[in-house]
C-alpha cells in the first residue's frame, strides 16, 4: 500500500518497456479515452480562454505553443480546434523524446490540421520562431524533484507569455479507483500498472509550492488550482508589461 504522504518512485512500464509500435499506439489511444472521460482537457482550455479574455493572444501573428511531452497529441488537437472555432490563430509544436509518439500523433492528426510533431529532448529544444506558451499534460509526475525544478526553469526561460502544467493530484481515492476500473475494463497492462502508479507519484499542493520556490519563482507568480476529479494544475501568466 503506497504511503500517500510522499511520492512513490515505482517506474512506469510505458517509460521503460519496449513494445511493438501498434501496441504502443493502442495504449496512447486508451489514455486519450481516459482523458476524455476524466474531463482532463478542461483546465488547459480554461487557461487558453483566459489568454483570450485578457487580451494576451497576439493579434498580428499566431500564438506559438509548445506541447511538452506531447504523447498522442490529443491536448494540442483539442486546444487547436477550440482556437480555430473562435477565430484565433495558433501554431502548435508537439515535442516528445519518444519517436513513436510523434508518429502516432501525426497519424491521429487530420491533414487539415497543421500541427507539428517533433522528436527531441525538451531541454535542448529552442525553436527559432520563439515560444509564447508551454503546456504539458500528465508529464510532471514522471520527473524526479530536481528534474521538475529544471523543467520549471526551462518553461520560464522559454515561454514569453506563460505556461500551464496539467497533472494529477496524489490521493488514495483516484489510486484505488483506477486500479479497480482499469482491471474491470481489461485495459492494457500498461494502463493497469501505470495508472495507479501515476497517481502515487504525482504532487500535492505543498510539493508544488516548495518546488516553485526552488525554481526561483516568487510567491504569487503562479497559481495552483485543484480541478475535479483530482487534477492539480499550475499556471503562470507573466505581467503584460514584462
Amino acid at each position: 500500500m503506497p504511503d500517500f504522504s510522499r511520492r512513490d518512485t515505482t517506474p512506469e512500464l510505458m517509460d521503460h518497456e519496449e513494445v511493438p509500435y501498434e501496441e504502443h499506439r493502442a495504449v496512447l489511444r486508451q489514455l486519450t479515452r481516459a482523458n476524455e472521460l476524466s474531463l482532463a482537457y478542461r483546465p488547459t482550455l480554461a487557461f487558453f480562454r483566459r489568454l483570450k479574455r485578457e487580451g494576451r493572444w497576439p493579434k498580428d501573428r499566431p500564438l506559438v505553443v509548445v506541447d511538452a511531452a506531447s504523447g498522442y497529441g490529443d491536448m494540442s488537437r483539442k486546444v487547436d480546434r477550440w482556437a480555430r472555432k473562435n477565430g484565433l490563430a495558433a501554431q502548435f509544436l508537439g515535442v516528445d523524446m519518444n519517436p513513436r509518439a510523434a508518429r502516432a500523433a501525426a497519424e491521429a492528426t487530420p491533414p487539415s490540421e497543421t500541427l507539428t510533431w517533433i522528436t527531441a529532448n525538451l531541454f535542448d529544444f529552442r525553436p527559432d520562431l520563439g515560444v509564447d506558451i508551454v503546456m504539458s499534460s500528465l508529464f510532471t509526475h514522471h520527473l524526479p524533484g530536481p528534474e521538475l525544478v529544471r523543467f520549471i526553469r526551462w518553461m520560464e526561460d522559454t515561454a514569453r507569455i506563460g505556461w500551464i502544467v496539467n497533472d494529477l493530484e496524489r490521493h488514495p481515492l483516484p489510486y484505488y479507483f483506477l486500479k479497480a476500473v482499469f482491471f474491470a475494463t481489461r485495459r492494457h497492462r500498461f494502463m493497469r500498472h501505470d495508472g495507479p502508479v501515476s497517481v502515487a507519484s504525482a504532487f500535492k499542493r505543498e510539493d508544488w509550492q516548495r518546488l516553485l520556490a526552488e525554481a526561483g519563482l516568487a510567491p504569487g507568480a503562479t497559481s495552483i488550482e485543484s480541478w475535479t476529479p483530482f487534477r492539480l494544475c499550475v499556471t503562470r501568466i507573466r505581467d503584460a508589461a514584462a
